[in-house]
């Protein structure tokens, strides 16, 4: 009995030595690699700014989308609970709280429903449900002007409520 269970202390111990040197090796490409997607999004969203300053507001980071030294509006990270995941998604706005576009950094919602929330049609070069959100006032926000994804009503619900509670949140902190 003592065997087996040195047997598996020596597995155990071997698969976490692999683990552990795996993960010294590849966290810095991985934070290498979600940055420079997070600053793709920020391009995508406002693909006039010239510089995005960074402030922190309560411990959350913030972009300041400049052009010409001229504020344009803000970007901030949202995280909010879908169907079988959390949303992460970048939401840009101007002061006045309207949207300028969303961009999803990452979410694992079920493949052919939820998921649809990040999925470009053909021929188009957003994704159709995060298009339906650009001029509309964050405030406003309501399956009523937004067309929720047909058997995907929870991670519809889920971003709609995390753009107007995280933009919401943030205008009334920052006046």
């Amino acid at each position: 009995m003592i065997r087996y269970g040195l047997i598996l202390l020596i597995i155990c111990f071997c698969a976490s030595l692999v683990l552990s040197v795996t993960y010294k090796f590849t966290h810095n490409r991985i934070e290498a690699q979600s940055t420079s997607e997070e600053k793709d999004a920020l391009y995508k969203i406002y693909p006039e700014a010239s510089d995005f300053g960074t402030e922190k507001l309560q411990e959350k980071t913030y972009y300041i989308v400049k052009k010409d030294n001229k504020a344009l509006g803000y970007v901030i990270k949202a995280e909010t609970q879908g169907y079988s995941s959390v949303i992460t998604m970048l939401v840009g706005f101007n002061p006045k709280g309207e949207i300028k576009g969303i961009e999803i950094l990452s979410q694992t919602e079920t493949p052919g429903l939820g998921a649809k929330i990040s999925e470009v049609l053909s021929g188009e070069s957003k994704p159709w449900f995060l298009k339906q959100f650009e001029g509309k006032q964050a405030k406003d926000l309501d399956l009523k002007n937004i067309q929720a994804i047909t058997g995907a009503t929870i991670s519809s619900r889920a971003v709609l409520d995390g753009v107007k509670k995280s933009v919401s949140d943030f205008l009334t902190q920052i006046k």
